[in-house]
């Protein structure tokens, strides 16, 4: 009996072999997630170029446009290749895991096996035999808690069996879909950097036709400042509108606050946050200036903080987006107001990260640092506008 009893509590419990949420795999979500902006970001891109066929007098606004369409492919280009990565690890990872599993599987057949044609061949008459063969009560008691931890054990044993083949099959169809992801995103990848060598190819041939072209180029040149002006112009009006509107407000008993809104209230007081954190040299100042491009005397609106492109750009103070688009002469430009007048504009970038009628906290990203519309490298141009007019914005900073 002792034997028997021996034969039947023999053997390793099986261990749980759930499929957990990596970090990994919350990396790769995050990366699709980003993979989709980039994606809107290039299809804007490509809009902006369409938009343009047939227009052969626009030299310098289509190159700008290329020149984005470029920017937005490359970063697409990028994020698909990331993802590629991390696929390519989690692949290895979880073949590698499932492989340990099926093992682990194969050394537990014999047990399974072994428990089942035991179950099979006593069953509950061989326990029951047990009982009745006890010597004294006190034996019967001990043997039917024997009994009870045997078949609790063999109940155990054929779910965790169970368990077992079931995280095979999710593993593999995990795996399965990881595979199927990196082949789709590597034939994205090739079809990307198809479109990246036709584009780059079409934006060299224009800049070469316009750089040989001196008068061209010094046209192209003044029709991109008079872009400029007309930008800065209708930024000035609503900035002058929101200033008047905030004195009519605080003339009337009616005053209400607002100042983080674009409808009047009073004007923004305080220190500014730096819109372009741990980058703080100044490459241009505020004031006049020969321009880089032209040649001509004129009055730089803003100031030009050097940074390494993709860096972060952050509202300089909490307000209400009114202007996200991209031009070609500031590219990715961005203009928050910040109540009562005052405005401030992000102009250059990469990309874009707020939308017009976008609510924004002091320290909020909305772009990143690039080299976008009329510009000689990556930079952020930043700009402050006061009752309608431009000022010096470093004057606002502590």
């Amino acid at each position: 009996m002792a034997s028997l009893l021996a034969v039947m509590l023999a053997g390793v419990l099986f261990s749980s072999t759930g499929v957990e949420q990596t970090a990994e795999a919350a990396s790769k979500s995050q990366l699709k997630s980003r993979l989709s902006e980039l994606k809107s970001a290039r299809a804007e891109a490509n809009a902006a170029v369409k938009a343009l066929e047939g227009q052969a007098e626009k030299y310098s606004e289509k190159i700008a446009a290329l020149d984005y369409q470029i920017e937005s492919t490359r970063a697409e280009l990028n994020a698909t290749n990331q993802i590629i990565k991390t696929l390519t690890g989690d692949i290895t990872k979880k073949e590698k895991e499932l492989e340990e599993t099926i093992e682990t599987l194969d050394e537990k057949q014999d047990l399974f096996a072994t428990r089942i044609r035991v179950m099979y061949e006593n069953g509950e008459t061989s326990y029951m035999e047990v009982l009745l063969n006890s010597k004294s009560f006190g034996d019967m008691l001990s043997n039917m808690e024997i009994v009870s931890q045997i078949m609790d054990y063999d109940k155990q044993v054929v779910q965790e069996y169970k368990d077992l083949k079931a995280s095979i099959e999710t593993q593999k169809a995990s795996l399965e879909s990881d595979r199927s992801d990196k082949k789709n995103y590597a034939h994205s990848l090739e079809q990307t950097k198809k479109e990246i060598e036709s584009q780059k190819k079409e934006y060299k041939t224009l800049k070469a036709k316009v750089d040989k072209n001196i008068a061209l180029k010094e046209a192209e040149a003044a029709r991109m400042l008079k872009e400029q002006e007309s930008i800065n112009a209708e930024i000035e009006a609503i900035s002058k509108r929101e200033a008047e509107a905030a004195k009519r407000r605080a003339s009337s008993s009616s005053s209400s606050g607002g100042g983080s809104h674009s409808g009047g209230g009073k004007a923004y007081s305080g220190s500014l946050t730096w819109p372009c954190p741990s980058y703080n040299r100044i490459s241009s100042p505020y004031g006049y200036r020969t321009h880089p491009m032209t040649g001509t005397r004129k009055l730089h609106k803003g100031v030009d903080i050097s940074s390494s492109k993709g860096n972060p750009v952050i509202a300089a103070a909490s307000g209400t987006v009114v202007k996200s688009y991209f031009s070609s002469s500031y590219g990715n430009y961005v203009v928050i107001s910040h109540g009562g007048g005052m405005m401030t504009a992000y102009a250059h970038m990469t990309r874009r990260m707020v939308s017009a009628g976008q609510q924004v906290s002091a320290g909020q990203q909305v772009g990143t640092v690039g080299s976008t519309g009329n510009s000689t490298g990556p930079h952020l141009h930043f700009e402050v506008y006061i009752n309608g007019s431009t000022t010096n914005p470093m004057n606002y900073f502590s």
